[in-house]
């Protein structure tokens, strides 16, 4: 018997952890199980195809929103091709109502509710008897003739030690992924957006056993290990403690963890202080800051106090800082969600996410969808249309303030342009709502666009408002030699800085300048230091912006040396007379 572990990730680089768990779990006690990854961006004949070729005669899907649509598409089709296969699913997506999908979808033959990797396990050794008796088999929902049966439902693993590592011993292949781990299962908050509020208590991995594993990650040189842990640090003596061993062993992993911001404490700043730029990256979900709105969807959060940590964590460490919002919660309409969105944005996070909410099966939010008046799309991802509270047009509108929110925020290439004008309008709400009027107006988001073009188009947009063009150039100037060295500027930069290309070089001949300027490339030639530099003038200092926002730059032309180093661009002031007198 030969059996397939499958499913569609949301993207190439994403793993699938449930499955790996299942699959490492089940080897030893059923070594035909294989296991195979796709992502819902592949063509989906394809992927039906490819999974059609292994020709095994039971292929389990895990089944989550991004994959739902696509995994019952693939799984109609594979029982006209091959109708002796059985299919069986698992995942957030069918837990809900099982008998529902077994009933409209009558390709599916099983469901797995709940933790898969022992009922897999069980579910098979049923499936090889002469006659099976699948009613044995806890948390299995399963058709019988007419009849859909479901049994006892399984109750959590409480010993997560008995789970192997869930990946490979060789590491390699993974360098490059996204992978994903976790050192408990469960939450203890129950927010009625999130599935997790239907569990109950925290489950946890031995310590011991979570940092040998981790050290196999940096060790294996692996890119980004996300962890799943919903609330990771809902237990600060345990969450500080693997921070401090992260940074005791240093590599070149990033580490991404949900946290909840304001259970930091004074010990987990002073952990975190020492941990280097590139290691921590702290998802932090705000989502509303309507104290109605957080009773509504019981989040309890002290809002003072996060705000108090997350300033602290841009200012006083190396964290990257995400923040996440919910366009569409209950009892939050458009200018309460405005008022959160210049809460939260004036924390100056790295990262500010605005999400719409989704009215996930199992949820408490959908449960009372009818009482909320919430219209959301009945298909996957399921996302709310409007409310008593929102009207369609707000979320469109609040959708085309995402877009811009990702290009212009927290792309963080337009750093000083956007504290320049975010301080010459009402509130940063009020900026992005007159930018996305604008988009809207002249058809912008029809159109895909390079990354330069960003520049060009909140330059047009800075002229169409009367602001100062000569200034705005000189900052988008700035801001996009910050971000990338470039041989020609864009029109929209002003004049040519050629004259300036040739002092630069009668500069660098001068080897007292090399040694002043950039004593670490002394040994380099100038062709090669012009490689890795770029020399502009300014009409003022841009940087005075960040300081002071809201005064008008002093004017005075200021030259700025570029200098591109791997993951960082160092930016010098070069006196004037230095080059004068070269």
């Amino acid at each position: 018997m030969k059996i397939l572990l499958t499913t569609l990730n949301a993207k190439y680089v994403h793993t699938s952890l449930a499955l790996w768990y299942i699959y490492q779990y089940n080897r030893p006690f059923h070594p035909e199980v294989e296991f195979k990854e796709y992502n819902i961006n592949q063509d989906l004949a394809w992927v039906c195809g490819e999974i059609y070729r292994e020709k095994a005669d039971v292929i389990g899907f895990s089944c989550n929103i991004w994959n739902m649509e696509q995994i019952l598409i693939i799984s109609r089709r594979l029982k006209q091709v091959a109708p002796k296969t059985k299919i069986i699913l698992g995942g957030p997506e069918v837990w809900d109502d099982p008998e529902g999908i077994l009933k409209d979808n009558p390709e599916i033959d099983f469901i797995i509710c709940g933790e898969g990797e022992i009922a897999f396990k069980e579910w098979v050794d049923e499936l090889k008897r002469p006659r099976p008796e699948f009613e044995q088999v806890r948390g299995l929902v399963f058709r019988d003739g007419d009849r859909i049966i479901r049994t006892e439902t399984r109750p959590e693993i409480e010993d997560l030690n008995i789970l192997p590592f869930p990946y490979p011993d060789d590491l390699e292949p993974f360098q490059r992924k996204l992978v994903y781990y976790e050192t408990t299962r469960g939450c203890p908050f129950h927010c009625q957006y999130c599935l997790s509020s239907n569990e109950k208590g925290v489950r946890y991995f031995p310590m011991d056993r979570v940092k040998e594993e981790l050290l196999r990650f940096i060790e294996a040189g692996v890119h980004q290990v996300k962890l799943v842990d919903r609330s990771f640090n809902c237990n600060p003596k345990w969450a500080k403690e693997i921070w401090g061993f992260l940074i005791e062993h240093p590599g070149e992993t990033n580490f991404h963890f949900e946290v909840v911001g304001d259970l930091l404490d004074e010990e987990a700043f002073e952990i975190l202080k020492k941990a280097p730029a590139g290691m921590f990256q702290f998802e932090i979900g705000v989502q509303s800051t309507h104290p109605e709105t957080l009773a509504l969807i019981r989040r309890r959060m002290n809002w003072e106090q996060l705000a108090h940590n997350v300033r602290r964590l841009v200012t006083e460490t190396n964290v990257f800082v995400h923040l996440d919002l919910i366009a569409g919660l209950p009892a939050e309409d458009y200018p309460t969600f405005g008022t959160t969105f210049n809460q939260t944005f004036q924390l100056n996070p790295h990262r500010l996410q605005l999400g719409f909410l989704k009215l996930l099966r199992g949820s408490g939010l959908r449960d009372r969808a009818e009482e909320y008046g919430y219209r959301f799309t009945r298909e996957t991802p399921y996302e709310v249309l409007g409310s008593h509270w929102i009207t369609y047009d707000e979320l469109l509108r609040l959708k085309t303030i995402e877009e811009l929110l990702e290009r212009y925020h927290n792309t963080g290439r337009f750093r000083v342009t956007l504290a320049y004008l975010i301080a010459r309008h009402p509130s940063p709400f009020d900026f992005f709502e007159t930018l996305a009027d604008w988009w809207k107006r002249y058809g912008l988001d029809e159109l895909s666009h390079k990354g330069k073009d960003y520049y060009g188009f909140l330059r047009d947009y800075c002229r169409d408002y009367g602001f100062d063009t000569a200034v705005v150039s000189n900052l988008l100037k700035y801001d996009y030699l910050a971000g990338e060295r470039s041989v020609e500027l864009p029109e929209w930069a002003g004049p040519s800085d050629r004259e300036l290309a040739s002092q630069a070089y009668s500069f660098w001949k001068n080897r007292e300048n090399v040694i002043r300027w950039l004593p670490e490339y002394e040994a380099l030639s100038v062709r090669e230091i012009l490689r890795k530099t770029y020399m502009a003038g300014f009409d003022f200092d841009p940087r005075r912006i960040l300081e002071c926002p809201g005064m008008e730059p002093s004017a005075g032309p200021v030259v700025l040396l570029f200098v591109y180093e791997p993951g960082q661009v160092r930016i010098i002031e070069i006196e004037t007379e230095a080059l004068q007198n070269e």
